[in-house]
C-alpha cells in the first residue's frame, strides 16, 4: 500500500513539473503576478543618432523604408507593420536604441494602468505629446530598468505604400536582440506580463514571441548589468544571400552571412550593428 501511494506521490510531482515547464514555453504562466496584457507585435524601436536626417536617408534609400510624421524633432520610418523612431539628437555620444514600443490589443488605458500598477510598476502617459493626444500609450521600466512603451495598435497609422528604387526591401522586423543581467527574470517579466508564447529557452537564452517577430533576451556575455538592445534585425524581401551580400559591399558596408545563410550581420551608416534576415529565419511556436 505504501509503494503504491509513493508511486501516486511521484507521478503527481513528475507530472506537475512537466505541466509548468510546459506553460512556461508554450504560453508563459501568469499565476500569483497579477492580471496580463496581450502583447501582439513588436510595434518600434526608438533610435538616437547625431544625424537623424542621414539615418532617414540611408534607411529609405537602401532598404525602402517610408517616410511619416518628420518633424524638426523626430520621424517614423516605416517597415511593414513596425517602425523606427529616429530622434533628432545631434549631443548624442553613439547610436542606440533609448526604448521600444509593444503593441498591446486590445488597448485600454485604465486597464493598463491598472495591471501596471498591480505588479508594482510605474505608468507614465505623456498627456501632451503630439504623437499620442488620446492616451493609447504608456510608458514603464522593465525589472532592468529599460524604457518600455506599450501601445495601441493604431498608435501610429501606417503610411500608404510608395514606389520604391531601393535595392532591398525591408517588410517588417525580424527581431530585437536584448542583453541582461538575467535573462530568466527578463523573460517572466515580459512573459507573465503581456502572455507571449517563449521559445528556444537554453538556459542563456530566450525568445518570446510577438506575432511573427520575437525579441531574443540574453545573459551579457561580459557580465555587465546594464540592458542593451545590441541589434536589430529587419526582414527582407525576395531573400538571396548572395545578392544582398553583393548590395551591401557595394555600399561600403560589411556584409557577414550566418551558417544557415538566412541572415547577414553588418552595420548602418552611423555604426549601430544591423542584421538582415529571410522571412523563415526562425518559425514561430
Amino acid at each position: 500500500m505504501d509503494n503504491h501511494l509513493d508511486a501516486a506521490k511521484l507521478h503527481r510531482r513528475q507530472f506537475l513539473k512537466n505541466f509548468t515547464i510546459g506553460a512556461a514555453v508554450v504560453s508563459a504562466p501568469v499565476l500569483g503576478a497579477g492580471r496580463s496584457l496581450r502583447g501582439t507585435l513588436i510595434n518600434h524601436v526608438s533610435y538616437q543618432s547625431a544625424d537623424y536626417k542621414k539615418t532617414r536617408d540611408f534607411y529609405i534609400d537602401l532598404f525602402g523604408f517610408q517616410l511619416s510624421e518628420e518633424d524638426d524633432k523626430q520621424l517614423y520610418l516605416w517597415a511593414g507593420d513596425a517602425l523606427i523612431s529616429a530622434k533628432n539628437t545631434p549631443a548624442v555620444q553613439g547610436p542606440g536604441i533609448d526604448h521600444f514600443g509593444l503593441t498591446v490589443d486590445p488597448w485600454d488605458l485604465n486597464t493598463v494602468e491598472a495591471v501596471l500598477n498591480q505588479r508594482g510598476l510605474v505608468a507614465r502617459v505623456s498627456r501632451n505629446d503630439p504623437h499620442d493626444s488620446s492616451g493609447k500609450s504608456a510608458f514603464t521600466r522593465d525589472p532592468n530598468g529599460y524604457n518600455l512603451q506599450l501601445g495601441a495598435k493604431d498608435l501610429e497609422i501606417k503610411p500608404a505604400p510608395v514606389a520604391s528604387r531601393a535595392p532591398m526591401k525591408a517588410i517588417g522586423i525580424n527581431h530585437i536582440s536584448y542583453q541582461c543581467a538575467d535573462y530568466k527574470k527578463t523573460r517572466d517579466f515580459y512573459a507573465e506580463l503581456l502572455g507571449v508564447p517563449v521559445s528556444k529557452d537554453d538556459g542563456k537564452q530566450a525568445y518570446l514571441w510577438f506575432g511573427d517577430a520575437f525579441m531574443v533576451v540574453r545573459n551579457s556575455p561580459d557580465g555587465g548589468t546594464k540592458p542593451v538592445i545590441d541589434h536589430v534585425a529587419w526582414t527582407l524581401a525576395d531573400w538571396d544571400k548572395d545578392r544582398i551580400s553583393a548590395e551591401l559591399k557595394k555600399h561600403g558596408l560589411d556584409a557577414r552571412a550566418d551558417a544557415t545563410g538566412k541572415s547577414i550581420m553588418t552595420k548602418d551608416l552611423n555604426g549601430y550593428p544591423l542584421q538582415l534576415c529571410s522571412k523563415d529565419l526562425e518559425q514561430r511556436p
